[in-house]
Formats: C-alpha cells, sequence, structure tokens
C-alpha cells in the first residue's frame, strides 16, 4: 500500500510539474498580449481592432472615391509598398527609396520598388507570417494603413534580419519576440496572371513608335514574346552556327531602366561606381545549342535568353533584347490544373522549377503560380549587395555578341 501511495505521489508530482511548466507558458504569452494591449492604449489610442487578430490598425490616407472597397486578393498575385519598424519606431525593412537615403541604408543595387507576393488561399497554404497575410487580405486596396502586430502575429522566436545585403534592410535587426509595426502599407497593383502582365510590358515597350518604344511590328519576335532590336550588324553573313560559341558581353536592366549587372567593367563603374571582387568582367561563353540537346556550359548563366538568341544573331552584333521572364531567370511555379497534386490543403507554394535549355526554339508551359525570388549577381557572400528579381519580372538586355579568338 505504501509503494502505491509514493508512486500515486510521484505521479501527482508530475502532473502538478506539467501543469506549472504549462501555465507559465500561459503567462507568458498573456502577459506579452497585456503589455502590447498597454502599449496601444498610451501611444496608439486611435488605432482601431482588426477584427479578432489582436492587431490593430489606423487609416493614415482613405482609398480614393474610385475604390469599391475590399476586394478578395486570394488566389492572386499583389504588389505592396510598406516598411516594418518596432514599436519604438527603428526600421528594419523598407521598400522605399526617399526613407533609405534618408536613414543612411540606400543601396545603388536596390530596386526600391513594390514587393510582389502571392496571396494563397488561406493562410495555412502560405509563407507569409499571419499578421502580414491577415494585413493584405483586409486592407482597402488604394488606402494606406499603420498596422501594430504583436509578436506572435509577426515574427515571433524567429525575428527578422535584412541586414545581410540584399538592400531592404533598415537601421537594425528584429529581435525575437518583438511587437512590430507595419508602416506607410498599401497595396498598389492587383494581378492575376504576372507572366501575361510582364508579356503584355515587352509587347507594348517593344511596339510602341519611337523615341518612348522601339517601333516594331507585334509579329516581329525574335521568340514568342520576346523581342529583339539589332543597333548595329557588321556582317550579316557571319552567323554563329550550331556546336559553335559566342562571346558575349552585355548589361541587363529592369523595364523602368534600373540596371541590374553588367560584365563590362566601364559599366559597372559609371553605374555603381566601382567594380567589387565578386563581378565578373569578361566575355561569357554561350554554345548554339542543336535542338533536342542540353547545354554543357549553362552553370555560367541562368538567363536562357543567352542560348535563344543565337539562332538570329551574327558575330560582330550589337543588339537589344526584350525578354519576357521565361527566357530569363528561374523561378518557381505551382501547376495550372488545380486538380494536381501540388495543390494540397497544406501545400507551401514552394515547389522548384528552373526552365531547361533544352529545345530552345519551343515555348515554354506557362506556369504562373510562383514566388521565388532571384538575387543577381549571385555571390558567396552575404554581405555582397545584389538585385532582387522577383518571379516573372521582364527584363532588358543589351549585348555584344563576338567570335572567340581561334
Amino acid at each position: 500500500m505504501n509503494r502505491i501511495i509514493a508512486l500515486l505521489a510521484v505521479g501527482c508530482s508530475v502532473i502538478a510539474t506539467f501543469a506549472c511548466t504549462h501555465d507559465n507558458a500561459t503567462d507568458t504569452e498573456a502577459i506579452k498580449r497585456k503589455s502590447f494591449e498597454a502599449w496601444i492604449e498610451a501611444h496608439a489610442p486611435q488605432a482601431m481592432p482588426l477584427g479578432d487578430t489582436g492587431m490593430y490598425y489606423e487609416v493614415l490616407e482613405e482609398a480614393d472615391n474610385s475604390s469599391s472597397g475590399k476586394v478578395d486578393v486570394r488566389g492572386k498575385w499583389i504588389d505592396v509598398n510598406y516598411r516594418m519598424c518596432t514599436l519604438d519606431g527603428d526600421i528594419f525593412y523598407n521598400r522605399d527609396e526617399a526613407t533609405a537615403r534618408l536613414i543612411g541604408t540606400y543601396d545603388a543595387y536596390t530596386h526600391y520598388v513594390p514587393e510582389r507576393f502571392y496571396i494563397a488561399s488561406s493562410w495555412d497554404s502560405s509563407s507569409l507570417p499571419k499578421g502580414l497575410y491577415t494585413t493584405f487580405t483586409e486592407i482597402i486596396p488604394g488606402a494606406t494603413w499603420r498596422v501594430y502586430m504583436p509578436a506572435d502575429m509577426a515574427f515571433a522566436s524567429s525575428g527578422f534580419d535584412m541586414t545581410g545585403g540584399y538592400g531592404y534592410g533598415g537601421q537594425i535587426a528584429l529581435d525575437e519576440d518583438k511587437a512590430v509595426m507595419l508602416d506607410q502599407v498599401r497595396i498598389t497593383d492587383i494581378i492575376e496572371n504576372p507572366q501575361q502582365l510582364g508579356d503584355d510590358q515587352i509587347r507594348t515597350l517593344a511596339t510602341t513608335a519611337r523615341p518612348e518604344g522601339w517601333g516594331m511590328y507585334p509579329n516581329d519576335t525574335l521568340r514568342p514574346g520576346m523581342y529583339m532590336d539589332v543597333l548595329y550588324r557588321r556582317n550579316a553573313q557571319d552567323t554563329v552556327p550550331v556546336g559553335s560559341q559566342a562571346e558575349i558581353y552585355y548589361k541587363v536592366s529592369f523595364l523602368d531602366g534600373q540596371m541590374i549587372d553588367s560584365n563590362i567593367d566601364s559599366v559597372l563603374v559609371n553605374r555603381f561606381g566601382s567594380v567589387r571582387t565578386s563581378d565578373v568582367t569578361s566575355a561569357i561563353s554561350v554554345t548554339r545549342m542543336a535542338t533536342g540537346t542540353t547545354a554543357t556550359n549553362a552553370y555560367q548563366m541562368p538567363a536562357k535568353v543567352f542560348y535563344s538568341i543565337l539562332p538570329d544573331v551574327c558575330y560582330g552584333d550589337s543588339l537589344r533584347v526584350a525578354v519576357p521572364a521565361k527566357y530569363a531567370y528561374f523561378t518557381e511555379y505551382m501547376a495550372p490544373n488545380r486538380s494536381e497534386s501540388e495543390w494540397g490543403t497544406s501545400t507551401k507554394f514552394d515547389n522548384y522549377k528552373g526552365y531547361d535549355y533544352d529545345d530552345y526554339t519551343i515555348d515554354d508551359t506557362d506556369y504562373y503560380f510562383g514566388a521565388a525570388t532571384f538575387y543577381m549577381p549571385s555571390s558567396s557572400s552575404s554581405v555582397i549587395s545584389m538585385a532582387e528579381i522577383k518571379p516573372y519580372t521582364p527584363l532588358i538586355y543589351e549585348l555584344v555578341v563576338q567570335k572567340p579568338e581561334k
């Protein structure tokens, strides 16, 4: 009997210890929430509860009169302007160039534009923190808000650090378990199909009359949706044979003209002020592949455009090419057919697919449910600033094609 009583005592002790530990964890979360609520009451008394989420918001600017109110953006892409701060006002993420210059974090390699997100059908299928997902699905497009998030709705124990060279970092890295302020948040655009949008932007640029555009005919394409403008051709007979190499110097830019990268040292100096040790300043060698074969030197450059132009260029050409995303950088995708296995209830939008170099004369399947970001130029060091290229971003390449020396 005494042994049974002793065992019961041990069991009760374990249960009591577990209950105490559980209560402590619950108490800690409750204390954090009460602290957050007290801060709101003291410093943002005008903020309104955002439903029953535990977040609060202020309307800094109403949407214009043409807005029809809240829009369901799930299953769509959105472009969003915003910055993120601690409750003390220290910025740890920023998309605005004027703000970057003001706080001393401006970087010439950074493309200060709204960020593009795919908004999944539910938060469980999204890679966004719950607070950001909730904000983006609740805000009225065209309005500007400030949103206050408790730590568990933001970045919780993971914190947030963008000080490693991608350009959007602010004054500090966010410590773990900190409440945050999502400031100046505004949806600037809602996109059903970003690949189609990029293709339309390329077509408009190429077919608009000079000097605003390139003045080309709508069907004057190099490949489906890709336009080439030959600026100078020395010898129209000096084509690149199948199996032969071409050496290419390039400059690549976004459609708004901001340069991303070049392998020409003088161009890098003129744009960025210096040539870094991570920059490549020699010609890239690209082989004109026969249809159905795989590019053996594909590691040199991920952009498919370098292979796809070779049947149509000559040695000595100077040209520019308006490039849709499917001929530019790697992307992630979701199969358009929602009955396929990728579209499960717990699906994360992180299935990877890179375009092959095979059969470059054949149009690729259009996947457009992607969310990956490519950083260029690549670097093994995280402190090297690199341009951020979101999926389905059309680009402009300026190229000089040379014959390799024997």
